[in-house]
């Protein structure tokens, strides 16, 4: 006999279930879904007390094993992993013999999806050989398309090897139902007073049918709760296709007529306390509403991001809890793609304080373990750069110990940092890692070819040992590595406690989480090694394998504490009381989810076609829709109190359900990202979060309910007092980026190089991250402006030492252009030699370019050559490094120094070195020398005092006045401080160039700038830059290729009075912990930040720069450069 409890959302179903249940003097067992089991038993114990004792609850699988365990003894059963082995096992023997997928068997994700079809057909009961049928039926091969007849065929091929290779060494789960009906027709498995009650399900798979079936055949009686209000609604549609089953003309469709009886609830509410949720139900089954409904009990909101709309949900939760006498576990959060939003809701969970269940299964595929294990196999089968600096920075990698044999260390930040620094200079990624590094010139790049062969050696044995091997000597070796020779366990204790901060509860946690993780991973290594065989198995087909497997292995975390707020999906939730429920992520497409046809191996074009010959698969787009739908319905309609539902992104990327209830209750979607700040703050982290973005909007009232806020928590001196403190120093316009005491720390060195100076000046908050927290990117040996210009210098620099020699006794020599080529390319070979790789162990286009920057070495050089013919002055020193107290042939090069007086009232020396590209010196008749310093530069400069005035450009004019005040007793007095362009030539767009040609194309774009003194040798040889050339066009030009801005000889003493000012002041506000990001502007462009590399971290813009075309900086400008009228 069967008894059908049927009624809406609501109305009672279970209640009326559990009454009957505890009013039954037979034997009960009450059939609920598997993830409801625990919940239902506890209910059970709640409501019928000492009289639990002769009632089983249980889901299909439990009950299906319970009779085989009797019945049917039953071999191990297959894990998920055995299964994932063996189906690779088949596909990889059948790939050959497949007419459909051909080499799609090969593609990742095939195997499991290969599995999910063949679990689908075993929930549906269909057997290898009904699907070997249905392709030789006659109506099959007549009617249905030949690709679908092949796909058939395919799918019969490796469910029927699969069965045969899983049967021979396990049983599977899968098949307990059908076997468990088998048992049940052969067997007496139930006393004749059964009754089975039914609870909780929407719909019944084919086996699950089958099972029941069995059980109707022998007697068994039947309690159903099923949800529908019985009027035929849309809603109710494959619930009431389950009502049907139990309908009284058949049971089961067995043709035996039985007795039904019914309790039909119909639209009760005995759940709803607020009338308004009762007033949605009806309307969501497509009832006309009673009455206008109001907005009492349900809200509407939407975030343009999910962490917004889950600060939300977090608050309003604490709202509940705090002021309406709520209990967190009286809260349900329901969300539409749980996986998505887990992440975003455990932050906002832990920054509002809310215990919350994740009832989410996570993959171990997601934890860093299973990554190190994918990385390690990868860089053993193939050792490339990449594989390995993967390997290395995966966190788990170790290797052996210098100071201790037998022991192994970890490979720190440091060792992974050196490491993937030097693959980048040398561009070592793309090569094998099995041989020693080619260039070990140092103590670091010792260190790191050690890495390498400690890390790499291993590695290559490992594989050398393994090939050929079959797939179980393979996972036995592997397993072998890891504890020999990767030292896994060392690893995850160090994992554990490698910080000595973290407090002893977190370890304890976190090592209980290493240790269920490693339990997993070791099942998973056994399962493999007991099912593979010795068919070969590369280590690729491995680590192929063990994604795969690792992606089917779910972690389950039980709840911390008894009173927490459950998330989870629209279809696994299931709660009794739940007086708040929050529906997230309730945007179109995702509420109801669209079914994707494309991720199961049946289409819904082949589930149609299975259904017409007689094998339904429970596939049928239209009845998953459906179910999706009623899973929506209950979401919306599981609270009896409050209900609120939210969504990221625009208004317009609403669920059309949202659209209809504000619709029903007259009512707007409340914008999260426009609430007063105060809305959010519900505990002391949020608060803080809240005040630091909103507090410059907060009103005086706000800010003083935020402060009682936090002083309940004991957080008021520590986030108010310091954020006012902030908002203080704005409102005076003192600079608000400041690192207080920690200055000196962060800036213990007082010597600076010429390019610090320039960051310091250019923006102090881009130096701070430079200099003081040391963030740079990786340098690499490509052809990139910074490695142009160096090899340039090196060339200028030894063709410069040999032509000039000695060109103070005897003068300037002329270098014929045969001169100037052997000596570029003797300075190019011997800088190969000293600092790159050979030819052959670069790239191609480096070596084109390193061949290509010859010519513009040679244009620059001739070019040089020729000017200095007619000058009086002569190189004299190269690369001249300005250094503490020292000198050169008498020639004084020491630094340039100050002092800075620091906020705390300390005095500190600063000193400025650095290097000097070229000193050429002017031997004057009156025994005098000046002073001309050279600067080759690969891209164009312009020489501005507007720049000069806030501490731009200085390198030069620093490098000819330190030098100059340094030797002002031995008669030497500056000159000029000159550009010389050493970029690329222009010569790629012409066909075979004359020579006359490239000489003028390369003087039209490459002019000289500068600044000269007025007066001075520099000035009285202006003409030696005038000339003829040949431009691009072929037309004859005449033009001075001299730009240098002439100093009124008077006046030099002001430029360098600025220079010290602005350096001593910008240095003075950093040492004292000063670093705002105030960058400089030039023409509306912020120059500072033009090649910055901390953009993304500043987030200055051009309203916080300041303008270096300022009046005062324009009239410095005119002030001291010579008129035209004194010219």
């Amino acid at each position: 006999m069967a008894h059908i409890i049927s009624g809406a959302a609501g109305s009672g179903k279970t209640t009326a279930l559990y009454s009957l249940l505890k009013t039954d003097k037979g034997n009960k067992i009450l059939l609920v879904p598997d993830q409801f089991v625990f919940e239902s038993e506890r209910r059970v114990a709640d409501e019928l007390g000492e009289k639990t004792s002769d009632i089983t609850v249980t889901g299909f699988m439990s009950l299906s094993e319970q009779i085989l365990k009797k019945y049917c003894p039953r071999k191990t059963y297959a894990d998920n992993t055995a299964k994932l082995a063996i189906m690779s096992r088949a596909i990889k023997s059948l790939s050959q013999s497949f007419s459909f997928y051909g080499s799609a068997a090969r593609k990742p994700g095939f195997v499991s999806v290969c599995l999910s079809g063949v679990d689908t057909l075993k929930n549906a009961g269909i057997s290898p050989q009904r699907m070997y049928d249905l392709i030789s039926a006659d109506d099959t091969a007549s009617s249905a398309p030949t690709h679908f007849t092949d796909k058939m065929h395919d799918i019969a091929l490796f469910y029927s090897l699969y069965d045969k290779m899983l049967t021979e060494l396990y049983d599977d789960r899968q098949d307990n139902l059908l076997l468990a009906a088998r048992a049940i027709e052969e067997n007496d498995c139930f006393p004749e007073n059964t009754r089975v009650y039914i609870d909780g399900f929407d719909s019944f798979s084919g086996a699950q049918k089958e099972f029941l079936r069995a059980m109707a055949d022998k007697g068994v009686d039947f309690t159903v709760a099923v949800c529908t209000d019985d009027s035929g609604a849309e809603i109710f549609s494959e619930c009431d296709k389950t009502k049907a089953l139990f309908e009284n003309k058949y049971a089961m469709d067995c043709g035996k007529p039985q007795k039904t009886e019914y309790t039909k609830l119909g639209n009760s509410a005995v759940r709803y306390k607020n009338d308004t949720l009762r007033v949605l139900r009806d309307f969501l089954q497509g009832e006309k509403a009673e009455k206008p409904a109001d907005s009492h009990g349900i809200t509407l909101a939407y975030s343009h991001n999910m962490s917004g709309e889950a600060d939300f949900v977090c608050a309003n939760i604490r709202k509940l809890v705090r002021y309406e006498g709520y209990r967190y576990s009286d809260i349900a959060v329901i969300c539409a793609a749980p996986a998505k939003y887990r992440d975003a809701v455990r932050s906002a969970a832990l920054r509002y304080e809310v215990p919350m269940f994740v009832d989410l299964p996570e993959p171990v595929s997601e934890k860093p373990l299973l990554r190190y294990l994918d990385c390690l196999l990868c860089a053993a089968e193939d050792p490339r750069g990449i594989n390995i600096i993967r390997y290395i920075r995966s966190g788990f990698a170790r290797i052996p110990s210098d100071k201790k044999e037998g022991k192994t260390v970890p490979l720190t930040l440091r060792d992974q940092h050196i490491t993937e620094e030097y693959a980048n200079r040398w561009d070592l990624k793309n090569r094998r890692w099995d041989r020693p590094f080619p260039h070990i010139t140092d103590d670091v790049e010792r260190t790191v070819e050690n890495i390498r062969d400690k890390t790499v050696t291993p590695l290559i044995q490992f594989e050398k040992s393994v090939r050929n091997a079959g797939g179980k000597e393979l996972v036995k070796r592997f397993a072998e590595f890891l504890f020999d020779k990767a030292d896994i366990s060392a690893a995850i204790q160090g994992k554990c406690q490698d910080n000595s901060t973290r407090q002893l509860r977190y370890v304890k946690e976190l090592t209980e989480e290493y240790n269920n993780l490693w339990r997993s991973v070791s099942d998973m290594l056994t399962s493999l090694y007991e099912t593979l065989d010795d068919t070969p198995m590369t280590i690729g087909e491995l680590a192929a394998l063990i994604r795969t497997c690792s992606a089917q292995i779910n972690l389950s975390r039980p709840p911390k504490v008894l009173d927490s707020v459950l998330f989870g999906d629209p279809a696994r939730t299931r709660s009794r009381d739940v007086r708040a429920v929050f529906v997230m992520g309730a945007a179109d497409s995702a509420f109801p989810e669209i079914p994707d046809d494309e991720k199961g191996i049946f289409t819904a074009g082949d589930s149609e076609l299975l259904a017409q010959s007689g094998l339904d698969i429970n596939e049928d787009e239209e009845a998953k829709y459906s179910l999706a739908v009623l899973d929506c319905y209950k979401a919306l309609t599981l609270a009896g109190e409050k209900l609120f539902v939210t969504f990221a992104g625009e208004p317009e990327n609403a669920s059309e359900y949202v659209g209809e209830i504000a619709k029903l209750i007259r009512t707007g979607i409340v914008s999260i990202d426009d609430l007063p700040p105060l809305y959010l703050m519900e505990s002391a982290k949020s608060a803080d979060r809240q005040y630091v973005l909103n507090g410059t909007a907060l009103t005086a009232p706000q800010k003083r309910a935020t402060a009682e806020a936090l002083s309940e928590c004991g957080r008021e001196n520590t986030a108010i007092s310091k954020i006012n403190a902030v908002a203080k120093r704005m409102s005076d316009g003192a600079d608000v980026h400041r690192i207080g005491q920690t200055a000196k720390l962060v800036f213990p060195s007082t010597a600076l190089s010429p390019t610090a100076i320039e960051k310091l000046n250019g923006c102090k908050f881009s130096y701070f991250l430079q200099y003081g927290m040391g963030l740079r990117s990786p340098s690499d040996i490509t052809m990139s402006a910074v490695n142009y210009g160096s090899i340039m210098h090196y060339i200028m620099k030894y063709s410069f030492e040999r032509l000039y020699a000695d060109a103070k006794d005897k003068g300037n020599p002329h270098a014929d252009d045969s001169r100037i080529t052997q000596l570029i390319a003797e300075a190019m070979a011997e800088y190969r030699e000293k600092y790159l790789l050979g030819e052959s162990e670069m790239s191609a286009k480096f070596n084109t370019l390193y061949r290509a920057l010859s010519t513009a070495a040679f244009y620059l050089l001739k070019y040089m050559t020729a000017e200095l013919e007619n000058s009086r002055f002569v190189p004299t020193y190269f690369e001249l490094t300005l250094s503490k107290a020292s000198s050169e042939n008498n020639f004084d090069v020491s630094p340039y120094s100050f002092d800075i007086t620091l906020d705390d009232g300390s005095t500190q020396t600063v000193t400025i070195g650095g290097t000097v590209d070229r000193v050429d010196m002017a031997y004057c008749d009156d025994g005098s020398r000046q002073i001309r310093v050279i600067d080759y530069k690969t891209g164009k400069k312009e020489a501005s005092l507007s720049r000069i005035y806030y501490g731009l450009d200085l390198q030069l004019l620093l490098y000819l006045l330190t030098l100059s005040d340094n030797n002002k007793d031995n008669g030497c007095q500056p000159s000029a401080a000159v550009y010389y362009p050493a970029g690329t030539t222009p010569l790629k767009d012409i066909k075979d160039p004359s020579e006359e040609l490239k000489r003028g194309m390369w003087l039209d774009s490459h002019r000289e700038t500068g600044f000269a003194v007025e007066g001075t040798q520099q000035e009285l040889e202006r003409d030696n830059y005038n000339g003829k050339y040949i431009d691009q066009n072929g037309k004859q030009k005449c033009d001075c290729l001299y730009s240098a801005t002439t100093i009124e000889k008077a006046k030099l003493a002001n430029l360098e009075s600025r220079i010290a000012k602005v350096i001593k002041e910008n240095a003075g506000k950093v040492k004292s912990g000063c670093v705002d990001a105030k960058p400089l502007s030039e023409k509306g462009k912020l120059i500072s930040c033009k090649y910055c590399e901390y953009n993304d971290i500043c987030g200055a813009g051009i309203s916080s720069a300041t303008d270096v075309d300022s009046d005062e900086a324009t009239a410095f400008g005119e002030d001291i450069v010579l008129s035209k009228e004194s010219k």
